[in-house]
């Protein structure tokens, strides 16, 4: 049996890595496709969570169209609800072409709303980083007891934000369960390819994900690097790619020598950095400045940590990566789901402007790499839900004091976090006569979800 088209998605790899072993011959298999067609970086915006980039990959649509920007969002009546509730009437690029007649398979593909019934099979959240639920989705809904009958259910994942420095024992346990999973996804991965002629195949492997937020410091280039470390364990980085190296020669064999083949990797990688267990406070004096601006009462936390929202609330915290902050800024009694006006940019300049004061207590370096507007500078049909600030902390960087000029001294002690955390970027590797002419117009992850229906129509 074979795949007309076979993607193969490789979760949280590192782009420019990618680039990098595929053009040097490190990744063998990678280097074969891509020496039979070509290699193409991709790009996505500073500081997007994979939350948003699977979204742009699955409905071929931009953040500020689909508007998933994290997996929890405010619903209409301003609570927080995981952002897939709201977009099971969305349609995915799949389930256009089973549509039209396609057969096809989804295997793992992350970050997926409840699968829909389709002209094929789709699995969900089986070998995945991040689940969405707590066992397995799939239509039909008998794949994913017989996926797991089958093949085995998921190793145990130390695949957290906060992350003390593993033991050589707990790093070979972790290294040990990535190298399972792999080998259990090729094995399923090979079985539904070859039992059914398919127009689209489509499977994702996470153990790249886990690898490099873990294991980030293991890179001579990251600020904790330990050379000794490494030395005793090799790169576990790179065995995770390995694994996945053979896996995807094996599958593109399988495809057939005509299948349309892309490999993908939705981001890049970069050391890990933030300021997060400062926000509260912060947020809280930016609040107590503005109402003092404005001759308003200073908004106060509740006993949750969480901010209490009336009609003097200027700044509110959205849920987001430990590598950046997401504020929403109000005007008046605003809904946090939707603000009936856009932000006034005076009061966007203002908190800007105190927060690009912030500094590390001890060196005096700057906290913040970038400052963006999403909801004001990106265009679409939802991008008046994203964030109003997104504050990009600087890489590297974990902070037990910061000084600012405007918003005075904080105290505190930095946790133990993971090391390494995701960077714009990604990469496509593709090989194939269709895709030969059609990649060129390839930059984002909202055009590889629109790939599909070009190669195939």
């Amino acid at each position: 049996m074979s795949a007309r088209f076979l993607m193969i998605g490789l979760d949280g790899a590192d782009g420019e890595v990618l680039d990098r072993y595929s053009a040097d011959g490190t990744l063998p298999n990678l280097a074969a496709l891509r020496s039979r067609g070509a290699a193409k970086r991709i790009s996505s915006l500073p500081g997007l969570t994979d939350d948003a980039l699977w979204a742009s990959f699955q409905y071929a649509a931009d953040v500020a169209d689909h508007g998933r920007y994290h997996f929890y969002h405010a619903g209409p009546d301003g609570s927080l609800r995981k952002a897939y509730w709201d977009e099971q009437e969305h349609l995915t690029f799949w389930d256009k072409l089973s549509a039209a007649g396609m057969r096809i398979a989804v295997l793992d593909v992350p970050k997926c709303r409840n699968p829909r019934p389709i002209n094929g099979i789709h699995l969900a959240d089986w070998l995945v980083h991040g689940r969405y639920f707590p066992r397995p989705r799939s239509q039909p809904h008998s794949l994913a007891g017989e996926v797991i009958a089958t093949f085995g259910d998921a190793p145990s994942s130390r695949c957290g934000y906060w992350q003390h420095l593993l033991s050589d024992a707990e790093l070979s346990e972790v290294t040990s369960n990535l190298k399972q999973g792999t080998r259990m996804k090729r094995k399923a991965g090979m079985h539904y390819l070859a039992s059914q002629d398919w127009d689209l195949f489509l499977i994702c492997f996470k153990a790249a994900h886990c690898a490099n937020h873990a294991f980030l410091d293991f890179e001579p280039s990251h600020p904790d690097h330990d050379p000794g470390r490494r030395a005793r364990m090799g790169d576990p980085i790179l065995s995770a790619l390995l694994d996945i190296d053979q896996a995807i020669g094996d599958l593109v064999a399988a495809a057939g020598p005509d299948s349309e083949v892309v490999v993908f990797s939705p981001s890049d990688f970069q050391p890990n950095g933030t300021v997060a267990h400062f926000l509260p406070e912060i947020v809280e004096r930016v609040n107590a400045r503005l109402a003092v601006a404005a001759d308003q009462p200073a908004v106060s936390l509740d006993h949750g940590g969480q901010q209490s929202i009336g009609s003097s609330t200027r700044c509110q915290v959205l849920p987001y990566n430990e590598n950046c902050a997401a504020l929403r800024i109000f005007c008046g009694h605003a809904s946090p789901a939707a603000p009936a006006v856009q932000p006034d940019p005076m009061t966007l300049d203002a908190v800007e402007a105190m927060l690009r004061t912030l500094r590390e207590r001890e060196t005096g370096r700057t906290v913040i790499a970038e400052i963006t507007r999403p909801s004001t500078e990106l265009k679409g049909s939802r991008a008046h839900c994203l964030p109003d600030l997104l504050i990009h902390w600087a890489s590297g960087l974990f902070p037990d004091g910061l000084e600012s000029s405007a918003l005075g001294r904080f105290e505190g002690t930095s946790p133990a976090m993971r090391p390494g955390n995701h960077s714009a970027g990604g990469i496509t590797i593709t090989a194939g006569t269709h895709l030969a002419r059609l990649t060129d117009g390839v930059r984002s992850l909202a055009d590889l979800g629109s790939l599909p229906e070009a190669v195939l129509a």
